[in-house]
């Protein structure tokens, strides 16, 4: 075999992995409990009073998202949004292990050298969001979508999530974003959940105005 025959089976787009109907079952639920559970939290934490909203309400929307058919809110929010991404999942996930902080963390901190990673990640998944929405509108002459299919996307994610460890070593897992894509990756690797596509395991449209926000909350601050 020569480099090119080996050049077009890595970028083959015609038989992408994909996960079984069942699976993306059960992991559309999974992913929608976590994301509502997560954004309850973040809801009530606002809250001074009604501490049994505060312990209830994450509780209630984790379990709504489980309710099959159109009783349960996944039904509805899989019709408009299908599913959220890995990245969310686990985003949400440290939200519910860890709570809210009391207190923001600071942008930069002396000695650490994560500090700026954050920013990086919340810049690239902008990025990556942009890309994709032009793609939709066939501005590039390359079908930039059907590649997340590609054993090279997955290989250029893998290589990207690892770059603050290569750079930081293990400070990185400092920075939620960095273990929450690393761990997406790790899990779309083994099930290729959602959709066998990297690019709808590592963000999704919600999570990218997410980012948005984020990146832009950053040069308000700074500037």
């Amino acid at each position: 075999m020569n480099l090119w025959d080996l050049w077009h089976t890595l970028t083959l787009q015609s038989a992408p992995l994909l996960p079984s109907a069942q699976s993306l079952v059960w992991a559309r639920h999974l992913l929608w409990s976590l994301v509502l559970a997560a954004l309850g939290l973040l809801w009530v934490s606002r809250l001074d009073r009604a501490p049994a909203l505060r312990r209830w309400l994450p509780w209630g929307l984790a379990l709504w998202a489980w309710v099959p058919g159109p009783w349960g809110v996944t039904f509805w929010l899989a019709l408009s949004f299908q599913i959220p991404s890995l990245t969310s999942g686990f985003l949400a996930t440290g939200v519910l292990l860890h709570g809210i902080p009391s207190q923001p963390r600071p942008l930069t901190a002396p000695g650490a050298k994560t500090a700026t990673w954050t920013g990086r990640w919340s810049l690239a998944a902008v990025g990556l969001g942009v890309v994709l929405v032009l793609d939709t509108f066939a501005v590039f002459t390359v079908a930039i979508y059907p590649w997340g299919f590609t054993p090279v996307a997955l290989a250029l994610a893998w290589g990207f999530a690892l770059l603050p460890f290569v750079v930081s070593g293990t400070s990185a897992l400092r920075q939620a974003g960095v273990g929450a894509l690393c761990a997406a990756l790790l899990v779309f690797t083994l099930t290729r959940w959602p959709s066998g596509n990297v690019w709808d395991a590592v963000l999704d449209p919600w999570l990218w105005l997410v980012a948005l926000g984020s990146l832009l909350r950053r040069l308000w601050r700074r500037h």
